[in-house]
């Protein structure tokens, strides 16, 4: 029976092997990451998985990143991450333990690629629960990270830790974390940014994490209150350097009142999606859409419209629109999750969506 190569590989793989024998065999491991059959032979071989995690701390940076490179890959798919969840690095220490404390330590040289990894296994959300009792430990320094630009001194930017607690944030448990006071409310930290110009990953993480508190009708009074502001950063991405009415300039967020004549949009039209989905999660109950009336969100997003060109996103647009030009007596509900809608009108609701796209 023919040796498998891979065995084979394993006598270049410790951190003791001749360096440029090391590099030969990483470098082949890179060429198998790069396929789903590749990543299936990889994750087939205990051992070889074991020097991989081993060699994300080697003492040659070359080597080290190309290790982590190998998981980014294998981290690529529901399977990999499953399948990688299993192992444990040296000192039978939790795997997601050895990218946090990557990401955690300044001297860390590709801390960007262990950010990547921790980004591909938190959107698995049927591992996130057994995972919340490791993350929340360190949530604070991540976020003190994430929030601190140049605290990488070895060239990582740390922009995927955006949408790491992004996905976190699907979890209640790290939303409720999100919200409440610890000694301060961590969001608060987020939300600036949401307009961040220099990463739209960057900007997405922070943008996803509130629309995914938006789903959760419980924070809504959270996110709308005044302290927080959030109308102001939801608004701030889709608006452009247009003017109102002085009796429409005069219920928009004060921050948001007379922008520049030069001022952009983002650009990114995923985050511009996301902040209509947003808005129209907070319009689920009728304090939430008196709000959103009073700070002058209808005239916002009367002038988006007229400069957004993706059908789909306009539709999403026109979706908050409608609530928010109606009467309460003619909304009908006080709560809109509380309305059924048959099925058979769902169909012709959908059907009526995908027309309005077709036809754009």
């Amino acid at each position: 029976m023919a040796a498998d190569p891979l065995d084979e590989l394993l006598q270049f793989l410790k951190p003791e092997s001749r360096i440029d024998l090391k590099h030969i065999a990483v470098d082949h491991l890179v060429g198998l990451s790069g396929t789903e059959d590749g990543i299936n032979t990889l994750l087939s071989h205990e051992k070889i998985m074991q020097s991989i995690l081993a060699l994300t701390d080697d003492k040659v940076e070359e080597v080290a990143k190309n290790a982590l490179l190998i998981l980014v890959n294998i981290t690529a798919t529901s399977k990999g991450v499953i399948e990688l969840l299993k192992y444990k690095s040296e000192g039978d220490k939790h795997i997601v333990k050895l990218f946090i404390g990557y990401v955690l330590n300044p001297e860390k040289k590709d801390a960007d690629a262990a950010a990547m990894i921790l980004s591909n296994i938190t959107r698995v959300e049927t591992e996130l629960d057994s995972l919340l009792d490791v993350f929340l430990p360190h949530l604070n320094d991540i976020l003190n990270v994430y929030v601190n630009i140049g605290f990488n001194k070895k060239g990582s930017n740390l922009n995927f830790i955006g949408p790491m607690i992004s996905n976190l944030s699907c979890c209640h448990r790290i939303r409720k974390w999100l919200t409440e006071e610890n000694p301060h409310i961590p969001l608060i930290k987020l939300l600036p940014f949401c307009s961040y110009e220099l990463s739209n990953i960057r900007r997405g993480g922070a943008m996803g994490t509130l629309r995914n508190l938006s789903f959760d009708p419980e924070f809504h009074d959270f996110l709308l209150s005044n302290d927080l502001e959030v109308l102001t950063y939801l608004l701030n991405p889709i608006m452009g350097g247009e003017e109102y009415i002085d009796e429409e300039m005069d219920v928009l967020p004060i921050s948001l009142q007379y922008l520049p004549k030069e001022k952009q949009r983002d650009s990114d039209i995923d985050i511009r999606k996301m902040i209509l989905e947003t808005l129209n999660k907070l319009c689920m109950r009728r304090k939430g859409r008196e709000i959103l009336r009073d700070n002058g969100v209808y005239y916002v997003l009367r002038e988006y419209h007229k400069w957004e060109k993706d059908p789909k996103v306009r539709l999403a647009c026109e979706n908050v629109v409608d609530i928010l030009i109606q009467k309460e007596d003619e909304v009908g509900a006080e709560d809109l999750s509380t309305v059924e809608v048959p099925d058979d009108m769902k169909d012709k609701f959908e059907k009526m969506d995908k027309d309005y796209i077709a036809d754009e």
